[in-house]
């Protein structure tokens, strides 16, 4: 399972959602729909992202960057200090500087909100 349409098919069919219903709540026609299941055409940004909301997935596993099919979340449970603090111990020391990093830039930015 290789290629976007492969893992959109995989995902819809995984959880019961018919190819109609999810070309209605992207808001797209079920040819269309089709031709991305089938590879023929590719979705643009947008779409993708749409895509990976409706089925509760990560555009990373969309696209093939990672095998995981995290689920889409909009809770700040699911990202709890101990659950990121246990992430990052398993970084390693390059990848740990990147997240300080980008922390940094996200907090000062929240600071000029």
């Amino acid at each position: 399972m290789n290629t976007i349409g492969e893992r959109i098919s995989y995902i819809r069919d995984l959880q019961g959602i018919k190819q109609k219903e999810l070309a209605e709540i992207i808001g797209v026609t079920k040819a269309t729909m089709s031709k991305y299941e089938n590879n023929i055409n590719i979705p643009n940004a947008d779409i993708l992202c749409k895509i990976s909301e409706a089925l509760r997935t990560s555009t990373d596993y969309l696209v093939g960057r990672t095998n995981r099919m995290v689920p889409y979340t909009n809770t700040t449970e699911a990202y709890s200090p101990e659950k990121l603090f246990n992430i990052i111990l398993k970084l390693n020391d390059e990848n740990k500087i990147r997240v300080y990093e980008r922390a940094v830039t996200l907090w000062e930015l929240q600071q000029k909100e």
